[in-house]
């Protein structure tokens, strides 16, 4: 080969790297011919160029053992033909290899050894894969600034710029700079677009990344779809874009959906060989599962995690391994000293590193297992660290600092003397700071509250409520140490369904597309169900992925938000009762509280323990369970359930010493949502989500009019439903009657937007691990809890004679989730539902004359007391009907 072509084919190889670089998946075997054609021309130059092409296809499919044996090759050819500047780029390429694979020392050595040989043009890839090194080791700071370096290189080539820019960006992230990386991110976005997809994809991934940690929740989403819509476009592996994504979801505390990423993540990484990245994965995989309980993954996955850091020489990892690890030991055998002194060390590690969130974190971990140890002077000093660090820090960081400060309040708060005399004075010094814990329970509780209005969908704002949980018990147990009642009340109105009271004002009809889909899938559900067989595993398949597209488009729709209601308070109660009762009720720890809002005062009562309540209610319901299946039984099993509601009604409504037949409004905790709440009270009884939603039920129900336009619906495949309907046609001449088969989704909805009284007799279907889909079985398919909130269906008042419809999914931090909570966050002013299920036909009898009495402008709670009242139950199942049925809402 003449000396020209040799020189063509080393200018075609390089050519070839230039674009294996920007499109690795397109250019793969562009990379294979130079490598064939080279060896056939006994060409090395280009030999070595086109194996450290070949190479880094391998390493854009995170292949990187493979990508390492060409490299090495490579490295030993241009070693023995003395071809020094081709050898320097070989090791810079090696040097990614060997990161990605975990081998942090020879990495570093190809990286000191490359800087003697590359050309000055390639200065700007050295200094930037330097800047990786001390990346990924944790040095965070530093490489920061030295991708600033490679920025401001006047030779930096467009490529390099880019990556600098994408890792400058994730580093002002982690460094709690968020609002800084996407400026830089901006700027590489639109020089990426002109490279090639697969930088395209990257800093798509980072912005979303960097968008979520500025508070941009609803871009984030958008974005990291984009972005694996993109990686997989490009023909990149998604290990990298799922770690990513795992740390988003499990901030919007989605942890299931988290913990599965992360898992995906872990599992493609090892697959591929990219230790560096699979012990993040394995890490995540840890603290997600620690959050989740399962304490055994966390313990495995979180040494693995510690090892594998450790062995890679990853300081600032490991540091954050080693707080996960003494963390799920500290489930099963409790905090140590050996504990306390690891987790000091780690949260020192973090924040020397500038890693402030992270060591927020730590020091808050650190705090809590100095206290548990008795270690009061160490674990002060780590809750005032995070305290520190967490200032200015974004939203959900800043939640950790402000729950440090306020367990540091409560630490500093306690006296620790023995002798009466100084235990005295200890109390009188200690009061600004059982204040102080007040203080900031409430500034954390009211960043929550503006992170939460933030929030695309009502899913996410009830999940939300989950970061809030302590910092709202640590505040209330102070509260009721030493606030009047109406102060207890309120604070117990900030962690009760908050986040019903921010709403979607616009239904989004652009989900119909999925929600079509799904309904046609339950309709096959339903055949194959009445065929009593097996439930085809494809279908169920395809219904579980259609949820989870209808909730991703969810999280990351566009949608202004908007508080409906302040916080009611106590004065604002009693005028809006006018001579009516209200009880909320809070339990802490086994006790069971109340506050009652009466006509002329405001009392905090303590009630029985939460454990008996618990007892008798599950007895309860086991009880109506045999009375619904009949037999030899069903006169005991009745005995039975009277007992049990005479005792609860003697532990939970007697000690309020509420007037019989006074109406009661009742606001149950998460832990009380299955008491029957209205056969305990000798009067009407309505319940509510919140006094504050009961309160704006009432101010809806007294400025709306009463309005004659009525929706009787009848569901298919339920004995009564029709001739229920029919009956009540009676009472109601010009509704609007709708009866299988005419009684479909889309019908009943138009109905439904119309009424200002809605019947709906149709089967129940509870869905406890998914509530959003909870639905009424309608003539072509579900109506969800789902469709009720982005289709903003609400009438003014609902009775939903479907059994389960009364039942709540309750969340961590007093959220709940189902039928009722629905139609009142839309704006229903009162609901009828069963909180058990109801025999076929059993509400006949009752409803018409339910009926009679709300057309004489009744409450739905007068009317449903008056007529239990007028007609004691006969049979099992109007006892079970009596028993189940309770109404919500002041209309």
């Amino acid at each position: 080969m003449t000396a020209e072509l040799c020189a063509d084919l080393v200018a075609e190889a390089d050519a070839a790297y230039s674009r294996v670089v920007l499109d690795p998946a397109r250019y793969t075997a562009t990379a294979r011919e130079i490598v064939d054609l080279a060896r056939r021309a006994g060409n090395d130059e280009a030999l070595i160029v086109g194996l450290r092409a070949l190479a880094w296809t391998r390493h854009a499919v995170l292949d990187n053992e493979t990508a390492k044996r060409l490299l090495d090759s490579a490295a030993r050819l241009a070693t023995r033909r003395g071809l020094h500047r081709r050898l320097g780029e070989v090791l810079l390429t090696r040097s990614v290899a060997l990161q990605e694979l975990g081998r942090y020392p020879a990495a570093t050595r190809d990286l000191r050894r490359a800087a003697g040989l590359v050309s000055p043009q390639q200065r700007p890839e050295l200094l930037m894969q330097l800047a990786i090194l001390d990346h990924n080791a944790g040095r965070v700071r530093s490489a920061a600034r030295q991708y600033r370096v490679v920025l401001a290189e006047s030779a930096c080539p467009p490529v390099i710029w880019v990556k600098a820019a994408n890792n400058l960006s994730y580093a002002q992230t982690q460094l709690g700079r968020p609002q800084a990386a996407l400026a830089y991110l901006d700027r590489a976005a639109s020089l990426a677009s002109e490279l090639g997809p697969m930088l395209s994809a990257v800093i798509e991934n980072s912005r979303a990344w960097s968008s979520f940690h500025a508070g941009r929740f609803t871009e984030s989403l958008r974005r990291f779809a984009e972005a694996g819509r993109l990686y997989t476009a490009a023909g990149l592996p998604l290990g990298e874009h799922y770690l990513d994504y795992t740390d988003a979801l499990a901030e919007l505390r989605l942890l299931d959906e988290a913990a599965t990423v992360a898992r995906l993540a872990a599992t493609d990484l090892e697959r591929h060989g990219a230790r560096l990245m699979a012990a993040e994965a394995r890490l995540r995989c840890a603290r997600l599962a620690l959050a989740l309980g399962d304490i055994d993954t966390a313990r495995a996955d979180a040494t693995s995690a510690v090892r594998d850091f450790r062995r890679q020489r990853r300081t600032a990892w490991a540091a954050w391994a080693v707080v996960t690890a003494v963390e799920a030991d500290a489930v099963a055998d409790g905090f140590t000293t050996i504990a306390v002194r690891r987790l000091g060390h780690a949260a020192a590690t973090l924040h020397r590193l500038g890693l402030r969130a992270n060591a927020v974190e730590a020091h808050l971990v650190a705090g809590r297992a100095a206290l548990a140890t008795d270690d009061q002077r160490r674990g002060r000093r780590h809750l005032a660290a995070a305290g520190a660090l967490a200032d200015g820090q974004p939203l959900l960081v800043r939640l950790r600092g402000r729950l440090a400060l306020a367990l540091l309040a409560d630490a500093t708060a306690r006296p620790r003397t023995t002798s009466a005399y100084r235990q005295k004075a200890a109390t009188r010094r200690a009061a600004p700071d059982a204040g102080a814990v007040v203080r900031h329970c409430g500034a954390g509780l009211a960043d929550l509250a503006r992170h939460r209005a933030a929030l695309p969908s009502v899913e996410l704002r009830v999940l939300a409520a989950g970061h809030g949980v302590e910092l709202g018990d640590l505040g209330l147990r102070h509260l009721l140490r030493t606030a009047p009642p109406s102060r207890v009340l309120h604070w117990l109105e900030r962690t009760r369904a908050a986040a019903l009271l921010t709403v979607q004002p616009a239904a989004h009809d652009d989900l119909d597309d999925l929600v079509i889909a799904l309904r046609t899938v339950e309709q096959e559900l339903r055949a194959a169900r009445r065929e009593r067989g097996p439930l085809p595993r494809t279908l169920l398949a395809r219904q579980a992925a259609l949820e989870a597209q209808i909730r991703r488009r969810s999280w990351g729709r566009d949608g202004k938000t908007t508080r409906s209601a302040e916080i009611v308070t106590a004065g604002q109660l009693r005028d809006l009762l006018d001579g009516e009762w209200l009880a909320e009720f809070a339990t802490v720890d086994d006790t069971i509280v109340a506050v009652l809002v009466g006509p002329h005062r405001t009392r905090r009562i303590q009630l029985g323990a939460l454990s008996r309540v618990e007892q008798e209610t599950v007895a309860l319901h086991f009880a109506l369970r045999r009375l619904l299946h009949g037999g030899r039984y069903t006169d005991q099993a009745r005995s039975a359930a009277r007992t049990c509601l005479d005792t609860l009604a003697e532990l939970l409504i007697a000690p309020l010493g509420v007037p019989p037949g006074a109406p009661l409004v009742v606001v149950p905790p998460a832990k009380l949502l299955r008491v029957p709440w209205s056969p305990l009270h000798p009067g009407p009884v309505c319940g509510a989500p919140s006094a504050t939603m009961w309160a704006r039920s009432r101010r809806a129900a007294e400025s709306r009019p009463a309005g004659q336009r009525v929706a009787l619906v009848a569901g298919p495949n339920l004995d009564g439903a029709v001739a229920e309907v029919q009956a009540l046609e009676a009472r109601h001449p010009r509704a609007t009657t709708l009866l299988p088969p005419q009684s479909t989704v889309e019908a009943v909805v138009a109905a439904l937007r119309q009424a200002d009284l809605a019947h709906l007799a149709c089967h129940g279907h509870l869905r406890s691990d998914s509530p959003l889909f909870s639905a009424l079985e309608l003539s072509d398919g579900p109506l969800t809890v789902y469709e009720l909130h982005s289709r903003a269906v609400a009438p003014h008042r609902v009775v939903l004679a479907a059994c389960d419809s009364g039942v709540e999914r309750d969340y961590e931090g007093g959220e709940v989730l189902g039928f009722v909570s629905a139609l009142m966050a839309g704006g229903t002013a009162g609901v009828i539902a069963s909180g058990v299920p109801l025999p076929d036909g059993a509400s006949l009898a009752l409803m018409p004359r339910l009926h009679d009495r709300v057309v004489r402008g009744e409450s739905l709670a007068g009317a449903l007391w008056a007529v239990r009242a007028a007609e004691p139950p006969a049979s099992p199942a109007d006892f079970v009907t009596w028993c189940g049925l309770t109404a919500y809402g002041a209309a």
